[in-house]
């Protein structure tokens, strides 16, 4: 999107929005509902976030008395802040029953996997954007910033190293694709750490990535610096493994020590290595660490980084393209804060040229700016590296397996798509 003061000022969103004085519907039974609840009453916790009910499209989800964590068991049970309406009781209606509500509440979506679906839906029905209904991260975005001139991103991913002990072909951060992969310098990455924290206040989540942040050198330097100073601003610092290495005792002890989440993406079933992961599952049990893994991971083809098959889509089609993918994850790097993760590593394994439209210069940016680049406000409306993405969530759609192994092969001279994104 492309940011208009008349159409897009924060303080007019917020009258139509305000927390105090309206009763919301949160559309979509998900990870990212509970973790919206969990954030504003974390960075809020004097305002009383109205939720009637909640509403889904998947009538299985539908139910009463439900607790906060029964409502989507990929939530992330973050071990701080536990008492955080663990005692909530909410009520999952279908869309017809909000159709039947003579009130209407005003509807927040929050779910990124149904996104297009949901928004579509309410189109259909007459709803209209920023209206009658908008996105969870606007909200969470705007909220602490109009309120408590807080600055929150959602969530932001920091790559540790390029190098991995897999070499997927269609991993979303290009690993094959990395001529020269090498490890990121500690002190670069305390630096990025530090000036993230010296122009934000709260982070629902930091990802820390790579490659395999295991096989970094410094991964523990890396663990130390966050849970020492920043631990009381992020809700959930989750690490993201493949398990095919173990940690050192020390290592799963400072995990544990500033209740890091552990991610593990399950390839087993593709390729070999069942006994190593069930060696590291078998530790982290031991050291109570609170993990879970990903087995039945769906992976999609964002396409080949190489090739910019978006090219010939007018600056309408792309703004278009880039509205429709829902990715939450911003990436940080060089001091820089990229709107999109694979755009930051499209540019570390030098298949992208940096180009100051897609970043944030951390070093020169105020928190108004900050918090209009976190809700989608992008100085061209879309990413360069958009015309290279199929984008996340976005309809297009390629099932890929992570069995996969090796760089792709050489893209077609000439490969673009000049239809209007779909």
């Amino acid at each position: 999107m492309i940011y208009n003061e008349k159409k897009h000022n924060f303080k007019k969103y917020f009258d139509n929005w305000d927390l105090s004085k309206n009763n919301f519907v949160l559309f979509g039974a998900s990870k990212e509902c509970i973790q919206l609840i969990r954030t504003i009453k974390i960075i809020l916790p004097e305002y009383d976030f109205k939720i009637k009910y909640l509403v889904d499209l998947d009538e299985s989800a539908l139910g009463n008395n439900i607790s906060l964590y029964e409502i989507n068991k990929a939530a992330y049970k973050s071990e701080i802040n536990t008492d955080i309406l663990n005692d909530k009781i909410f009520e999952v209606k279908s869309f017809q029953d909000y159709l039947n509500d003579k009130e209407q509440p005003k509807i927040i979506i929050t779910s990124d996997a149904h996104y297009n679906r949901i928004k579509d839906t309410l189109i259909e029905n007459n709803k209209i954007e920023d209206l009658d209904f908008t996105k969870y991260r606007k909200i969470a975005g705007v909220w602490p910033y109009i309120l408590k001139k807080k600055t929150h991103i959602w969530r932001t991913d920091i790559l540790l190293t390029e190098k991995c002990t897999l070499n997927c072909t269609f991993c979303n951060m290009y690993m094959p694709h990395y001529k020269n992969p090498k490890h990121k310098n500690i002190n670069k990455i305390k630096e990025d750490i530090d000036i993230l924290f010296k122009n934000v206040d709260y982070i629902s989540t930091l990802h820390l990535v790579g490659g395999e942040p295991f096989l970094y050198p410094n991964h523990k330097e890396v663990f130390q610096h966050i849970g020492k100073n920043y631990r009381d601003k992020i809700d959930n610092v989750l690490i993201t493994t493949n398990g095919t290495l173990l940690p050192k005792p020390e290592v799963l002890d400072l995990i544990k020590k500033h209740k890091f989440l552990v991610s593990i993406s399950d390839y087993t079933d593709g390729i070999n290595y069942k006994r190593r992961f069930d060696i590291f599952i078998k530790k982290l049990n031991e050291k109570k660490i609170n993990y879970f893994t990903r087995k039945d991971i769906l992976w999609s083809d964002f396409g080949d980084p190489r090739v910019s098959k978006y090219e010939k889509l007018s600056d309408m089609e792309m703004i278009s393209h880039f509205n429709k993918c829902v990715a939450p994850y911003r990436g940080l790097s060089n001091k820089k804060l990229y709107f999109c993760h694979l755009n930051t590593s499209a540019v570390l394994s030098e298949i992208l040229e940096d180009d100051p439209n897609d970043y944030l210069d951390l070093e020169n940016t105020t928190p108004e700016e900050l918090i209009k680049f976190d809700v989608g406000f992008i100085k061209k409306g879309y990413l360069t590296f958009c015309k290279n993405c199929n984008g996340c969530y976005s309809g297009i759609e390629v099932p890929v397996s992570p069995a996969n192994q090796g760089v792709r092969p050489d893209p077609v001279l000439g490969t673009t798509i000049d239809q209007k994104s779909t």
